[in-house]
Protein backbone atom coordinates (compact mmCIF):
# COMPACT_ATOMS: atom_id res chain seq x y z
CA UNK A 1 0.00 0.00 0.00
CA UNK A 2 3.00 2.75 0.39
CA UNK A 3 4.21 2.44 -2.52
CA UNK A 4 0.73 2.43 -4.10
CA UNK A 5 0.52 5.85 -2.19
CA UNK A 6 4.09 7.12 -3.33
CA UNK A 7 3.14 6.20 -7.29
CA UNK A 8 0.19 8.63 -6.13
CA UNK A 9 2.48 11.23 -5.33
CA UNK A 10 4.61 11.20 -7.84
CA UNK A 11 1.74 11.39 -10.21
CA UNK A 12 0.23 14.35 -8.61
CA UNK A 13 3.42 16.00 -8.76
CA UNK A 14 4.21 14.93 -12.13
CA UNK A 15 0.60 16.56 -13.05
CA UNK A 16 0.98 19.39 -11.12
CA UNK A 17 4.05 20.00 -12.56
CA UNK A 18 2.19 20.19 -16.20
CA UNK A 19 -0.49 22.29 -15.13
CA UNK A 20 2.11 25.10 -13.65
CA UNK A 21 4.01 25.13 -16.64
CA UNK A 22 1.08 26.02 -18.81
CA UNK A 23 0.51 28.86 -16.19
CA UNK A 24 3.73 30.52 -16.82
CA UNK A 25 4.13 33.26 -19.60
CA UNK A 26 3.38 32.85 -23.05
CA UNK A 27 3.70 28.70 -23.15
CA UNK A 28 0.00 28.45 -23.84
CA UNK A 29 -0.22 30.69 -26.47
CA UNK A 30 3.06 28.84 -27.68
CA UNK A 31 0.95 25.71 -27.67
CA UNK A 32 -2.08 26.97 -28.95
CA UNK A 33 0.20 28.12 -32.13
CA UNK A 34 1.64 24.70 -32.59
CA UNK A 35 5.24 25.16 -30.77
CA UNK A 36 6.37 24.43 -27.84
CA UNK A 37 9.90 26.21 -26.51
CA UNK A 38 10.76 26.62 -29.88
CA UNK A 39 9.72 22.94 -31.86
CA UNK A 40 7.04 21.58 -33.30
CA UNK A 41 3.88 19.60 -31.36
CA UNK A 42 3.78 16.84 -32.55
CA UNK A 43 1.56 13.56 -31.98
CA UNK A 44 4.41 11.81 -30.52
CA UNK A 45 5.45 14.85 -28.18
CA UNK A 46 1.81 14.67 -26.83
CA UNK A 47 1.79 10.82 -26.35
CA UNK A 48 5.33 11.04 -24.35
CA UNK A 49 3.62 14.02 -22.40
CA UNK A 50 0.79 11.57 -21.85
CA UNK A 51 2.99 8.56 -20.69
CA UNK A 52 4.99 10.74 -18.27
CA UNK A 53 1.51 11.35 -16.18
CA UNK A 54 0.17 7.86 -16.93
CA UNK A 55 2.99 5.85 -15.94
CA UNK A 56 3.09 6.69 -12.00
CA UNK A 57 -0.76 6.18 -12.29
CA UNK A 58 -0.53 2.61 -13.88
CA UNK A 59 2.38 1.69 -11.64
CA UNK A 60 0.21 2.62 -8.64
CA UNK A 61 -2.60 0.12 -9.68
CA UNK A 62 0.19 -2.50 -10.51
CA UNK A 63 1.62 -2.23 -7.03
CA UNK A 64 -2.00 -2.99 -5.42
CA UNK A 65 -2.40 -6.32 -7.90
CA UNK A 66 1.28 -7.45 -8.64
CA UNK A 67 2.61 -10.21 -5.58
CA UNK A 68 5.56 -9.96 -3.18
CA UNK A 69 9.23 -10.32 -5.45
CA UNK A 70 7.44 -9.31 -8.85
CA UNK A 71 5.92 -6.14 -7.05
CA UNK A 72 9.18 -4.95 -6.06
CA UNK A 73 11.00 -5.55 -9.20
CA UNK A 74 8.21 -3.71 -10.92
CA UNK A 75 8.65 -0.63 -8.32
CA UNK A 76 12.46 -0.64 -8.38
CA UNK A 77 12.39 -1.09 -12.34
CA UNK A 78 9.71 2.00 -12.44
CA UNK A 79 10.83 4.47 -10.07
CA UNK A 80 14.79 4.37 -11.71
CA UNK A 81 13.37 5.02 -15.02
CA UNK A 82 10.91 7.63 -13.88
CA UNK A 83 13.65 8.90 -11.59
CA UNK A 84 16.69 9.19 -14.31
CA UNK A 85 14.35 10.73 -16.90
CA UNK A 86 13.48 13.58 -14.12
CA UNK A 87 17.02 13.78 -13.07
CA UNK A 88 17.49 14.24 -16.86
CA UNK A 89 14.95 16.57 -17.48
CA UNK A 90 15.82 18.84 -14.41
CA UNK A 91 19.29 19.15 -16.02
CA UNK A 92 18.39 19.93 -18.98
CA UNK A 93 15.93 22.48 -17.78
CA UNK A 94 18.75 23.86 -15.68
CA UNK A 95 21.16 23.72 -18.29
CA UNK A 96 19.05 26.65 -20.02
CA UNK A 97 20.32 28.97 -17.23
CA UNK A 98 16.82 29.65 -16.19
CA UNK A 99 14.61 28.14 -13.07
CA UNK A 100 11.06 27.50 -14.01
CA UNK A 101 8.56 27.17 -11.76
CA UNK A 102 7.16 23.73 -12.83
CA UNK A 103 10.62 22.49 -12.23
CA UNK A 104 10.33 22.04 -8.44
CA UNK A 105 7.26 20.00 -8.36
CA UNK A 106 8.59 17.90 -11.35
CA UNK A 107 11.89 17.57 -8.37
CA UNK A 108 9.38 16.39 -6.19
CA UNK A 109 8.30 13.80 -8.27
CA UNK A 110 11.55 12.28 -9.43
CA UNK A 111 12.87 12.01 -5.65
CA UNK A 112 9.69 10.49 -5.00
CA UNK A 113 10.36 7.75 -7.85
CA UNK A 114 14.22 7.53 -6.88
CA UNK A 115 12.46 6.94 -2.86
CA UNK A 116 10.48 4.31 -4.64
CA UNK A 117 13.69 2.69 -5.68
CA UNK A 118 15.42 2.53 -2.68
CA UNK A 119 12.29 1.14 -0.64
CA UNK A 120 12.33 -1.29 -3.44
CA UNK A 121 15.56 -2.36 -2.86
CA UNK A 122 14.33 -3.00 0.90
CA UNK A 123 11.63 -4.95 -0.29
CA UNK A 124 13.68 -7.14 -2.53
CA UNK A 125 16.42 -8.01 0.56
CA UNK A 126 13.78 -8.68 2.77
CA UNK A 127 11.77 -11.13 0.30
CA UNK A 128 15.09 -12.85 -0.57
CA UNK A 129 15.94 -13.75 3.20
CA UNK A 130 12.26 -14.75 3.58
CA UNK A 131 12.41 -17.20 0.47
CA UNK A 132 15.45 -18.90 1.42
CA UNK A 133 15.42 -22.87 1.52
CA UNK A 134 15.48 -23.91 5.04
CA UNK A 135 19.04 -24.77 6.38
CA UNK A 136 20.99 -22.50 3.95
CA UNK A 137 23.13 -19.89 4.67
CA UNK A 138 21.87 -16.31 5.42
CA UNK A 139 24.59 -13.87 5.46
CA UNK A 140 23.04 -10.92 7.79
CA UNK A 141 24.97 -7.61 8.14
CA UNK A 142 24.20 -5.37 10.80
CA UNK A 143 26.54 -2.10 11.50
CA UNK A 144 25.99 -0.57 15.78
CA UNK A 145 27.32 3.10 16.53
CA UNK A 146 29.51 3.51 19.41
CA UNK A 147 28.85 7.45 21.12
Amino acid sequence: MRFTMLWLVSGIALLGAAVIFFYEPDVLAEGVAGEMEGEPVTMGMALMMAGIAALPLALAVASLFVPGRANAITNLVGGVALGTFGLFAAGSELGGGVFHAHLLLALVGAATAWTIAGLSIVALRRHSLEEAPPGSLKLEFTATAKA
